[in-house]
């Protein structure tokens, strides 16, 4: 087993860094660029619409993809290596959040998350607490790796997610930039719930439309790989070359309890780009991704 953990360990390191640790330190924008080109994308400074607001975004790097379940077992295995052994024990996700009311998904708790099936679908059922402690132990490794005591890893602001998800324009209903959830070859452009038209139908009193005995397609429409969820890489990514913006997993942002964009349990109206749920604890809806910025006043 410990010869299996210190391979991941090896691997996910390769995906992470993609280079040696430099001579001197990468302390200039450019640098960085080239440093974390293979994982993170820059997104550089502009005006995103947050609800009805205008919002001004200073530039910064995001991770490519969702956080999968192959890096934060590295994150877990770095944390046993170095005998942080409460810190591991904190860290660990909560797998029986498949078992709740809602979900009473038994075989997901079972195997979803250490099973090597499912090492590049997203960590879910983690906490905003856990979150932010692996954005912290991003940092400390970074820092190691390129001698910039500046870079701090965090959870995106929501306007930094609006900005990442609505590219070159201020506000856009989905990620790539279309109104459709379908490409022009009537394939689906992410993973949500997509609801049978034929289960709609209008409440006789209320006059509210309702769902009944909805046909769902939980495998992931478009992908090979689908299951509940799908690949951290699943699907084309956005003009900044972000993938999985919309659907797949709701993401926890900073600023407050709510998770952002939809997930696979979503149907196509709350997968939007301004799209947010109340998100208090962790649930198998809901992931992460980290933001990469420089502490204020430091040079770039």
């Amino acid at each position: 087993m410990k010869t299996t953990l210190l391979s991941i360990s090896v691997i996910t390191s390769a995906i992470l860094f993609s280079f040696s640790k430099p001579k001197k330190p990468i302390l200039d924008l450019e640098g960085m660029k080239k440093a974390m080109k293979s994982g993170y994308a820059y997104v550089p400074s502009g005006f995103t619409l947050v609800d009805k607001d205008s919002v001004s975004c200073q530039g910064f790097f995001i991770m490519k993809e969702e956080v999968s379940n192959f890096s934060y077992r590295e994150y877990l295995f770095d944390l046993k290596q170095n005998d942080r052994i409460e810190e591991y024990k904190q860290a660990l996700p909560d797998t029986t959040k498949w078992n709740t009311s809602s979900f009473a998904l038994s075989k997901y708790a079972q195997y979803y998350f250490s099973h090597p099936a499912y090492r590049q679908y997203p960590v879910v059922n983690v906490s905003k607490l856990q979150a932010e402690k692996y954005c912290e132990w991003l940092t400390r490794v970074w820092r190691k790796n390129t001698g910039n005591e500046s870079i701090v890893f965090r959870l995106p602001t929501r306007a930094e997610f609006l900005r990442a998800a609505n590219g070159s324009s201020i506000d856009r209903p989905y990620a790539w930039n279309s109104p459709y959830l379908r490409d022009g070859a009537g394939n689906f452009q992410c993973n949500f719930l997509p609801i049978d038209a034929g289960a709609i139908s209008r409440d006789s009193i209320t006059g509210k439309f309702v769902v009944k005995n909805a046909r769902v397609d939980f495998l992931a429409p478009g992908s090979d790989n689908g299951d509940l969820t799908a690949p951290v890489r699943s699907f084309r990514p956005n003009e900044f070359g972000i993938y999985n913006l919309n659907g797949n997993i709701s993401e926890m942002v900073a600023d407050e309890n709510i998770a952002v964009g939809g997930d696979w349990n979503s149907p196509g109206f709350d997968i939007r780009n301004q799209s947010t749920k109340k998100f208090t604890e962790a649930n198998p809806t809901v992931g992460f991704r980290p933001v990469m910025t420089f502490l204020e006043g430091s040079k770039k």
